[in-house]
């Protein structure tokens, strides 16, 4: 006799095969409350802001103030942990590289936050270089980096720029051109004088 795992804990007494009479009536109750179950779980997982989409993560943002637009919803969860992360910062540089990675989903070395009063002498001032180009793909996701990096630093600086990296892939040709001089070496004869 088979004793199927949802009966398992009815006494011996009481018939636990699959298809006896008890297992039917337990698979009546445990329908509905596997249907709730994953209900269930499908609530919590639209709640979490890793694993929202849609209307969900909408709702997450507009708590939050971040504001859809035409953004797709991975980009649209990177501006919602930004503007968290923003919340959080103090406007050091290190907290903006921290702003700047939660934005693009990259790994800090692969920009460069560069203070601009050893370069130009102003002295609260600061640029992004180096942003690799694959992370941005439109112009207004651009935009947006650049307000939500404004809104990240302290009051009186100002950003100055954005700097975006591009890797073109293309074949290269080059041509080298030698040049040979020959030296030519001459022997003169010299007339000798004669005394006489």
């Amino acid at each position: 006799m088979q004793i199927d795992p949802t009966i398992k804990g009815l006494p011996p007494s009481f018939d636990r095969s699959t298809g006896s009479n008890n297992w039917k009536m337990m698979q009546l109750v445990e329908q509905p409350i596997g249907a709730g179950e994953k209900r269930l779980d499908m609530l919590l997982k639209m709640r979490s802001l890793d694993t929202a989409e849609g209307g969900f993560l909408d709702r997450i943002g507009n708590l939050i103030g971040v504001y859809r637009g035409q953004m797709d919803d991975d980009f649209y969860r990177r501006m919602i942990y930004a503007r968290l992360a923003r919340r959080h910062t103090d406007g050091t540089i290190n907290q903006i590289y921290d702003v700047v990675s939660v934005i693009l989903s990259a790994d800090p070395h692969e920009f460069w936050v560069r203070p601009l009063w050893n370069v130009t002498g102003e002295p609260m001032a600061i640029e992004v270089l180096n942003v690799p180009a694959i992370y941005i793909d439109s112009q207004e996701k651009e935009a947006l980096l650049l307000d939500q990096i404004r809104s990240s630093v302290a009051a009186p600086t100002r950003v100055a720029g954005i700097g975006f990296q591009k890797t073109v892939k293309s074949t290269l040709y080059y041509a080298m051109q030698f040049q040979t001089t020959q030296v030519i070496e001459s022997t003169m004869s010299v007339p000798q004088l004669k005394e006489g």
